[in-house]
C-alpha cells in the first residue's frame, strides 16, 4: 500500500506563505484548485498561526462521513492543537485573474528556485494589487550528522533509527525547512512599496514577465519530515516549530471518512486520526519548558503496511514521560 508523499506531491502546498493583497484562503484555494491529490496534510505557516487543511480535493463521499474532532492542551489549558470541520472556516475561490497570477507564480517557484533556497516572487500580469509572495523549496538531507547539526528540539534529540513492536525502522532521508530572515509583515507601508517598486523595475529592465529577489533564511527549522525505513515500509515523523506561540488549527472536509480518538502514551494526549479505515496518524505536541515553543510531532505510514501497535509502540520511544 502507497501512501502519498506530502513533500513530493504537495509540494507546491506545503510551504510558509505571505499572505499579502489577498486572504490567506485565496492562496491555499488557488494552489489546491491544480492538484489532484487524494487524502493528505496541507501546511501553511504564517504570522498568526498554522492552518492545517486536511482532504480539501476528497468529492463527496457516498458512504457515511464519521467525523470528530479533539484538541491538545497546555498544562494551563491553553490551546496547543484543535481539530475543526472544514466548514466552520470556509474556504473562498480566487477571482480568474488571481488564479492566473498564482499558476504563473507557482511555475517560477518550482523552476527557479532552488532546493533550500527562498525567494520573494512578484508576478507583473495579472496582479492589480501588486502582490509579492515569499516562496521556498526544502532541502533533502540523507546524512544523518548533517540533519543533526540543523535541526534542534530542545531536550529532544533526534533518533537515527526507530524501533517498533516487530522491527526497526533506519532512517533515510529527511526534508527540512528553515525560518526566513525576512517578514514581509514587519515592513512599514513605505518600505513594501520600495520594495515592490524595485521588484516591478527589475521586471521592466530584465524583459520578463517577473522578478525574483533571494530571501536569506536563518538557523532555526520551522518543519521537518524525516523518512524511516524497514524493507518495503517506510514511515515519516514530521517535526513543525511554531514558535509564534499560536495554536495550529487542523480542518477537515466533513465528507472525508475519517475519525479521531485521544489515546494517553506516557500520560500524554495523543490524537490518533485514522481515514477511512485505512491507515493511522498519531498526533501530540512537546512545548519547551523554557521558551514555551511548541513543536507539532505527525508520526504515519507512507509506505507499506504499518499496524496503528506499531505506530504507538514507536511514539513511547519519542514520546517524554509526564511530570504529572
Amino acid at each position: 500500500m502507497s501512501h502519498n508523499d506530502p513533500d513530493h506531491d504537495l509540494k507546491t502546498l506545503f510551504q510558509k506563505v505571505e499572505p499579502s493583497g489577498t486572504t490567506l484562503q485565496d492562496r491555499i484555494m488557488s494552489q489546491i484548485n491544480k492538484e489532484s491529490v487524494p487524502k493528505e496534510r496541507f501546511i501553511v505557516k504564517h504570522r498568526i498561526g498554522i492552518l492545517l487543511v486536511v482532504g480539501l480535493l476528497l468529492t463527496a463521499s457516498t458512504g457515511f462521513a464519521a467525523m470528530n474532532y479533539q484538541s491538545l492542551f497546555t498544562d494551563n489549558g491553553d490551546v496547543l492543537l484543535e481539530e475543526k470541520p472544514l466548514s466552520a472556516d470556509p474556504v473562498p475561490h480566487p477571482s480568474e485573474q488571481e488564479q492566473k497570477r498564482m499558476e504563473r507564480m507557482n511555475e517560477i517557484w518550482m523552476n527557479e528556485i532552488k532546493p533550500g533556497e527562498a525567494a520573494m516572487i512578484y508576478v507583473v500580469p495579472n496582479n492589480p494589487e501588486h502582490i509579492v509572495d515569499i516562496r521556498a523549496n526544502p532541502l533533502i538531507v540523507e546524512n544523518f550528522e548533517k540533519l543533526n547539526q540543523m535541526l534542534h528540539v530542545p531536550g529532544m534529540p533526534l533518533s537515527q533509527e526507530l524501533t517498533g513492536a516487530s522491527r526497526t525502522y533506519a532512517f533515510q532521508k529527511a526534508s527540512v525547512r528553515m525560518e526566513y530572515k525576512q517578514d514581509l509583515y514587519e515592513l512599514s507601508d513605505e518600505k513594501r512599496e520600495a520594495l515592490v517598486q524595485e521588484l516591478r523595475l527589475q521586471a521592466q529592465t530584465s524583459g520578463q514577465d517577473h522578478a525574483l529577489m533571494p530571501v536569506p533564511v536563518t538557523d532555526q527549522f520551522w518543519l521537518t519530515s524525516l523518512t524511516y525505513v524497514s524493507g518495503q515500509n517506510e514511515i515519516s515523523l514530521s517535526i513543525m516549530n511554531n514558535k509564534d506561540n499560536e495554536p495550529l488549527i487542523a480542518s477537515y472536509d466533513e465528507d472525508l471518512n475519517t475519525t479521531s480518538r485521544k489515546i494517553k502514551i506516557h500520560g500524554q494526549d495523543v490524537i490518533a486520526r485514522t481515514y477511512g479505515g485505512d491507515f493511522t496518524e498519531l498526533m501530540w505536541v512537546y512545548q519547551d519548558p523554557e521558551t514555551k515553543y511548541a513543536y507539532h510531532y505527525t508520526l504515519g505510514v507512507r509506505e507499506g503496511v504499518v499496524p496503528l501497535e506499531e505506530l504507538i509502540h514507536i511514539a513511547e520511544t519519542q514520546i517524554p514521560a509526564s511530570d504529572q
